[in-house]
């Protein structure tokens, strides 16, 4: 019975054994014959080479926890603490008499929300460009861009060293975070150019100024109804870079705005103007409806003195009206654009900046517009028939095409 048992418990191995066998079989991949190699083309090669060279990747998310502020923030270095410190006496030795000179030029690098004990708070880490030192501003500090913190990111702007915060109290060698202020830098250039404004505001309307624009800011222009007229009040607004703080320009100041060429094809980063001063006003930053808002929500808000300054660069531009005028003195054919398409009105043309007349196609032309026309503001080659200057409208004959009408793409036409 014995030797029975141990012959099945054999037996049972055995068929065990081919089992695995044939498991392994099935799983290891055979190599193909030469015959079978033939008959592979060569994108499934391709295609089973790729395969093997695919890696699983393992991607790992954020654990969405905040830094502490006094544990995380880069320190500045022991050489340039005294070097930030002597900046920092020297601006409050005579802060009323401080210039863009007293400040510091950095470049917004991070932005980061960090735990300071008291509260959570979002911070525009810079780099001093003087030192390499690193500097933090709050957001409560940024100035009138507060709101758009990363627009900082990769700019050089003017800030003022605010204060600084010991991380390691009662030990030898002090540590510190340097807390800086772009406010402070706003403060200091737009107060100067206002105490100027005060004493000779025709001098500082004149004078030519140039900056760089740093930011585009497009928005929906919005219609309202003052003394029974329908007027377009225009969001977008242009940031220029001005010794080292940031103005706005909106966008009917900047340029005559077009109904046929967006703002951003007609401005980009990094373009230099020149432009002037036309109003400097003395506010707060309570006064502001966002600031307002902001602070009722409970977030970090500037708080104390706002300087708006009000600047346009249109004097730098030709008038829309002298151009018409040329053109229909001088009957003039140029490129124009169709802005509106009715069965019933007819064809609308955008001939200048806030000039919307009426066009006119030749009997029996052969190319209609159509609403498509409309939409894509086709381009047409015109010339001036008449015009009423007091009024804003006129007559344009439409010559020519010079791309064509607007067809409808493949996929809607089928």
């Amino acid at each position: 019975m014995v030797e029975e048992k141990k012959e099945k418990l054999i037996i049972e191995d055995n068929i065990n054994e081919k089992d695995d066998d044939k498991s392994k079989q099935v799983e290891e991949p055979t190599e193909p014959t030469a015959k079978q190699a033939e008959q592979v083309s060569p994108e499934e090669n391709k295609e089973s080479e790729n395969k093997k060279k695919r890696v699983e990747r393992h991607y790992t998310k954020g654990s969405n926890t905040v830094p502490a502020f006094l544990e995380s923030a880069e320190k500045v270095p022991g050489r340039l603490q005294e070097v930030l410190a002597a900046k920092k006496r020297s601006a409050s030795d005579r802060y009323s008499e401080l210039t863009e000179d007293d400040l510091l030029y950095a470049e917004g690098e991070t932005v980061e929300t960090f735990n300071t004990g008291n509260e959570t708070i979002k911070m525009l880490k810079m780099r001093i460009i003087e030192n390499d030192a690193p500097i933090y501003v709050p957001v409560n500090y940024a100035g009138a861009n507060y709101r758009n913190l990363e627009s900082f990111i990769g700019r050089k702007v003017r800030v003022g060293i605010n204060r600084f915060v010991q991380t390691n109290e009662g030990e030898v060698d002090a540590e510190y975070i340097v807390l800086g202020s772009i406010q402070e830098a706003e403060f200091i250039v737009a107060g100067r150019l206002y105490s100027q404004y005060l004493k000779d505001p025709e001098s500082v309307k004149n004078e030519v100024r140039e900056g760089t624009v740093v930011q585009i800011l497009e928005r929906p222009n919005e219609l309202i109804e003052r003394e029974n007229r329908k007027i377009t009040v225009f969001k977008s607004i242009v940031f220029v870079d001005y010794k080292g703080i940031t103005l706005g320009i909106r966008e009917n100041n900047f340029h005559y705005p077009s109904f046929s060429m967006p703002l951003r094809e007609r401005v980009f980063i990094g373009q230099k103007i020149e432009f002037r001063i036309t109003r400097i006003r003395k506010g707060d930053y309570q006064d502001s409806e966002s600031v307002k808002a902001d602070a009722e929500e409970g977030h970090a808000v500037p708080q104390g003195i706002r300087y708006y300054v009000d600047t346009s660069r249109l004097s730098f531009l030709k008038n829309p009206d002298t151009d018409i005028r040329e053109k229909l003195n001088s009957k003039t054919v140029f490129k124009a654009h169709i802005v509106a398409v009715d069965a019933v009105k007819g064809i609308l043309v955008e001939v200048a900046p806030f000039w919307r007349i009426k066009g006119y196609l030749p009997v029996n032309f052969p190319q209609k517009p159509t609403k498509l026309d409309e939409i894509e503001h086709t381009p047409v080659t015109v010339r001036l028939n008449k015009i009423d200057f007091k009024t804003r409208s006129g007559q344009c004959q439409i010559l020519r095409f010079p791309q064509g009408v607007a067809r409808a793409g493949i996929s809607d036409q089928i």
